[in-house]
């Protein structure tokens, strides 16, 4: 089985610089065949803090997918009956969960600890997808979105740890309402400016045909799900609906990343 991935990244109508940030790695393993991993931090901070903070993220998932990943798919093999009624034949999943939440926690400390000595506040959310044997992963902090393109369908995978979204969740307020909120870019969670990171982990299948589409809060406050299904996986399909975000007044940087069964 193997993967097909893209990206693209565009600093948008205001900004002067990107803050965003996008990694794709592929291998293949002995053991479990190819093996495709996405990831996407939006960068929030003065100046170039934000760029700081989603770029040493970045680094140090590119460094675990070459050095500790390995080791992980080398555990003995053992049976667990996933939730979705489907096999997941290795026990390497629990391990790459836990390696995923010991990186979202030391970068958390580490990001703040760089942030306090330089008297600024820096911080960046993750959006992160890896697919192995066509059984994915994902780990969300913050308000960018993994979805999962399915036929005709967008399923969002992730859950907005934002203010808005709680208010949403509560019944305080509309999803009308949150898109017009000046609160709406309020994040309860963030790698690097938050007391206490909890990310979110979820698991499932990727079959021939399916997508997952992950994207900064710049792609998707500015684009419908239609149009995310109709062009997401078109040649220049990510491309085309950053030009529409842009076209409507979309002011942050503007980042989508998109990996696909081949």
């Amino acid at each position: 089985m193997r993967y097909k991935a893209e990206a693209h990244t565009d600093k948008g109508i205001k900004k002067s610089i990107n803050q965003d940030a996008l990694l794709i790695k592929q291998a293949k393993s002995r053991k479990t065949g190819h093996i495709c991993m996405a990831c996407l931090c939006d960068g929030m901070g003065g100046l170039s803090c934000g760029e700081v903070a989603s770029s040493t993220f970045i680094d140090r998932m590119d460094k675990w997918f070459r050095h500790e990943l390995p080791a992980a798919l080398e555990r003995e093999n053992v049976t667990t009956q996933l939730d979705d009624d489907y096999t997941n034949k290795a026990d390497y999943w629990n391990q790459i969960e836990l390696q995923w939440n010991e990186i979202a926690q030391r970068t958390n400390i580490e990001l703040a600890k760089f942030g306090k000595e330089n008297g600024i506040k820096l911080g960046t959310t993750v959006a992160a997808v890896i697919v192995i044997d066509g059984v994915f992963m994902t780990m969300s902090v913050g308000d960018s979105r993994i979805y999962i393109i399915r036929k005709d369908e967008l399923e969002q995978i992730s859950h907005d740890h934002s203010y808005v979204q709680k208010e949403i969740d509560e019944g305080r307020m509309t999803i009308e309402e949150a898109a017009e909120s000046e609160k709406k870019s309020v994040l309860l969670q963030c790698i690097g400016a938050s007391n206490v990171v909890k990310p979110d982990f979820k698991r499932g299948r990727l079959n021939e045909g399916d997508c997952a589409f992950i994207c900064s809060d710049g792609l998707w406050r500015k684009v419908l799900p239609s149009e995310i299904v109709q062009k997401a996986q078109n040649k220049k399909g990510l491309k085309e609906l950053t030009e529409l975000a842009k076209q409507r007044g979309e002011t942050d940087n503007i980042s989508g990343l998109i990996v696909s069964i081949k």
